[in-house]
């Protein structure tokens, strides 16, 4: 199992008091109860009414009692196991640690013109080979939300099997589009059961952990309840991830944004227990605020780690764990803007305990991705994780010992107390400029950008896909038998 970010400062931070989670608590409650969610489903809106809720089928209106919110709160899970399809990257979240995944985007930006371009099926590949390469990214999501080279109809599961043919890590993963999602669902099912040799092992040992995002404010559609349904019922993990932005889908005010997220979170956490009672759940969010100026919503807002703080307060209060598809930046490129803005939203949110951190690699609100983001990324979640173990003072440490053995004047290079400890209380980067200047000039004068470049061909050039040739075999048959059908169904419907 992955140890992942785990240390003394893990949830030290704090933006709410016990008495303001509860407040907010009992205010989504009072949401739930007299204003409610709009579901856009016949079959969630039938079992909510045998469920006991209070179900207007003209408007689709759903009223939650609070006692029925109460009971199911009470049999979520406090951690979950996500498995690696090898078990050596198998996770378990849960309170006081935090595993960090990579992002996904719609579009990349060339590591050759530096230009940003719509995505293809090669990208995800390396994207997934380079995520599994890269020590501090525990888990994965697919470099590409979409891809220009292949048909619309089926490019959600042939995302996902490109990925599968690229890691044996663990795996976060979302519907992006295709014709409908019942035909999606089924898709990408029977993609992990390639890898899970069956539905008996993949239920047993789940390695994809699936994202359901409220439509904010307040409504869950009719293709989000079928993912999540379809989830719930296959036995994987699923995060309920709203995502209010405030001044446009949500309160502009920080509290009033954290009572409507969490009202779509348990509303989602009845939704699923509709269909099995305990079901693993995490509690999810990318909210964040939109930019007054410009009206655009702004990923890179510092408010957006201090939501990800509350809401993984809000999660210990439930004793659920959490998850944050961020951190993210509003900057173009990767600049030293994309630096200070998700550098801030990674150390909020680990300080606050979120437990599972997505965004490695992401540039532009999450649009677009950078591999020489991805590696930067991989340096920066080193050092929070160094961050997050703190200071430890015992004997060892402390080293009255060694200072009195030194004395004034002396020397601690040599001493074996400095041998001992400095690769262990230091953390080392591996691309981060740490020579003199004249030396950097004199050597190749690379920004970090071009040294992440660097590191990553050298990763690409040299690594192979760890996944077994049977497995790559049956998936890419299976991937081009998706692709095979959906133009054939476009010819003929031309």
């Amino acid at each position: 199992m992955l140890k992942g970010l785990k240390g003394n400062m893990n949830g030290k931070l704090k933006f709410l008091s016990d008495e303001e989670c509860e407040e907010i608590h009992y205010s989504s409650l009072e949401v739930l109860d007299e204003t409610g969610l709009k579901i856009e489903s016949k079959k969630a809106l039938d079992k909510l009414d045998e469920f006991g809720c209070d179900v207007d089928r003209r408007t689709s209106i759903v009223k939650f009692p609070s006692y029925i919110v109460e009971e199911c709160l009470k049999l979520t899970r406090p951690s979950i196991k996500l498995y690696g399809i090898d078990s050596k990257y198998n996770l378990k979240i849960e309170k006081r640690r935090s595993y960090v995944s990579s992002s996904s985007g719609y579009g990349i930006i060339d590591r050759e013109t530096h230009l940003p371009r719509d995505g293809n099926l090669n990208d995800v590949a390396e994207g997934a080979l380079l995520a599994e390469n890269l020590d501090n990214i525990h888990s994965v999501v697919p470099l590409m939300a979409g891809v220009s080279d292949v048909p619309s109809p089926v490019m959600t599961p042939v995302i996902l099997g490109e990925t599968l043919k690229n890691t044996q890590k663990s795996i976060e993963f979302y519907i992006t589009g295709g014709v409908d999602a019942d035909t999606d669902m089924d898709n990408i099912i029977e993609m992990c059961k390639i890898v899970s040799s069956g539905s008996s092992k993949l239920k047993k040992n789940p390695f994809l952990m699936f994202v359901v995002d409220s439509f904010s404010p307040l409504t869950y559609t009719d293709d989000q309840i079928k993912s999540l349904f379809r989830s719930v019922e296959e036995g994987l993990p699923v995060v309920l991830m709203p995502g209010v932005i405030g001044g446009a889908t949500g309160p502009l005010t920080l509290a009033g944004m954290l009572v409507q997220s969490n009202s779509e979170f348990l509303a989602g956490v009845v939704l699923s227990n509709l269909i099995k009672k305990g079901a693993p759940l995490m509690y999810g969010h990318y909210n964040t605020i939109m930019d007054m100026r410009t009206g655009i919503y702004s990923a890179g807002a510092v408010e957006m780690g201090i939501l990800g703080a509350c809401i993984a307060q809000m999660g210990n209060y439930y004793d659920i764990p959490t998850n944050g598809f961020y951190p993210m930046s509003d900057s173009h490129v990767p600049d030293q803007q994309v630096g200070y803005e998700k550098t801030m939203q990674w150390v909020l949110s680990s300080l606050g305990g979120m437990n599972y951190l997505t965004g490695a690699g992401g540039v532009e609100n999450g649009t677009l991705v950078s591999l020489e983001q991805l590696v930067i990324d991989n340096e920066v979640v080193g050092m929070v994780d160094r961050m997050l173990e703190g200071i430890q003072v015992d004997d060892e440490r402390i080293g009255v010992d060694v200072i009195k053995s030194v004395g004034p004047g002396g020397n601690y290079l040599k001493h074996k107390h400095t041998r001992e400890w400095m690769y262990r209380e230091y953390y080392t980067p591996k691309i981060s400029e740490k020579h003199s200047f004249a030396d950097w000039s004199k050597d190749s004068g690379n920004d970090v950008v071009q040294r992440a470049k660097i590191n990553l061909e050298n990763i690409l050039q040299k690594s192979d896909s760890p996944v077994p040739s049977d497995i790559i075999k049956d998936i890419s048959e299976f991937q081009e038998h998706l692709i095979k059908g959906s133009i054939k169904q476009y010819s003929n419907s031309s």
